[in-house]
């Protein structure tokens, strides 16, 4: 088989709830979730990286989260997580997603059989599932079974024992199969000073999943290990006459935005980009801009908002908070990072009414302030992203 060079916009993910959660939706709104290692490569890569999903509300059978009938995941497009599913389950939905658009794919699978299946039963779905997209051309990054917490996996328990085995099938796998590779994301994941190889302090909120420093974690080591397997990319221009134009230029920007610099004292909202112009009912239109983020110890929210102000209109998100069960909102990275922000396409409603454009900021009560330098703002038709 030949060796090729995937494109670094068509990469897909699969898998369980480790994957699903990267992104979410509902009957409003459409995100990339802070909590996600995909969503925070495709923030931390500048954009180079991207796993493209757009708003959908059916109910796919097999599809359904935690198996649960008649339940949506509310998007569709190259994230093929559907939590609560074991590798079995995952390998039947292979005929589906391969009628998609991708040139590469990370695959987990495994991590909800660990206390039901043999090591061995483990490792050769996992394979099977590989052979498969390899057979379909595409290139193939496993993900070993991920490490637990003592809450989830006992202290010396067999699933540890289990999930080295299986990891260790993984290298060999794709040590002799071309166009396969693993990434180790236990390595920017695990507590090498715990004696079970538990996640480091802050980095799951149950044990098992991330909240929004693993997600950044695992992303930025992510996005630096795929760096020599796609393409070299040309650094983002949003030209300053690159304007949205109904005949000859209607892909081009709505918005007509200065670079800021903001300062925020508290949870506020600011607005990004006015006198925005309306491209027309049914037009997909998505939005980004950069952003450098000091290093500040209470961040609990940072994400770019595009609304369709139109009834039944959404709202889509780059980096929605995350939230555990109990209300509480987790934090963001206390140190330094900078990226590009880039919304999910949304499909704008009748109305007539422009979409806006906001940066929604989280502070923890008595934060101190923070200062925020924003720049290449963007709002711009896209094609229909809709698989015909």
């Amino acid at each position: 088989m030949a060796i090729s060079i995937p494109r670094a916009g068509r990469i897909a993910i699969l898998g369980t709830s480790l994957v699903q959660q990267n992104h979410n939706g509902s009957d409003s709104h459409i995100a990339t979730s802070a909590r996600g290692w995909m969503s925070w490569a495709e923030v931390l890569s500048h954009g180079r990286l991207a796993c493209p999903i757009h708003h959908d509300p059916a109910v796919v059978s097999g599809w359904e989260p935690s198996n649960r009938p008649g339940i949506s995941r509310f998007f569709t497009g190259l994230n093929f997580g559907v939590s609560g599913q074991k590798a079995i389950e995952i390998e039947r939905r292979l005929a589906r997603l391969l009628a998609e658009d991708f040139d590469l794919i990370v695959l987990d699978a495994g991590t909800n059989d660990m206390m039901v299946e043999t090591k061995e039963t483990i490792a050769e779905i996992r394979a099977r599932i590989a052979t498969t997209l390899l057979a379909a051309g595409k290139t193939v990054i496993l993900l070993p079974i991920l490490a637990r917490g003592t809450q989830k996996w006992a202290s010396v328990g067999a699933e540890r024992a289990k999930a080295h085995w299986i990891n260790q099938m993984s290298l060999d796998f794709a040590a002799r199969h071309a166009n396969c590779h693993v990434f180790d994301w236990n390595a920017p994941w695990v507590d090498t000073a715990d004696p079970d190889g538990a996640p480091q302090a802050g980095f799951s909120n149950d044990g098992t999943h991330f909240p929004v420093t693993g997600g950044f974690a695992v992303g930025k080591a992510l996005a630096t290990y795929l760096t020599p397997l796609v393409p070299h990319a040309a650094p983002r221009l949003v030209a300053p006459d690159d304007r949205f134009d109904a005949i000859n230029n209607p892909l081009g920007n709505l918005a007509r935005a200065q670079d800021q610099s903001i300062s925020a004292t508290a949870s506020s909202n600011h607005v990004l980009a006015n006198d925005v112009v309306y491209p027309g009912a049914g037009a997909w239109v998505t939005a980004s801009c950069t952003i450098a983020v000091p290093a500040h110890p209470a961040i609990l929210g940072l994400s770019l908002v595009l609304t369709d102000p139109a009834e039944e209109g959404l709202r889509s998100i780059s980096l929605s908070p995350f939230k555990s069960d109990d209300g509480q909102l987790w934090p963001y990275p206390a140190h330094a990072w900078n990226g590009l922000l880039r919304t999910p396409p949304i499909r704008l409603r009748p109305g007539a009414i422009p979409p806006s454009l906001t940066l929604e900021v989280i502070l923890a009560t008595d934060a101190a302030p923070l200062h925020l330098d924003i720049g290449g703002i963007d709002i711009r038709p896209v094609p229909n992203p809709v698989r015909s």
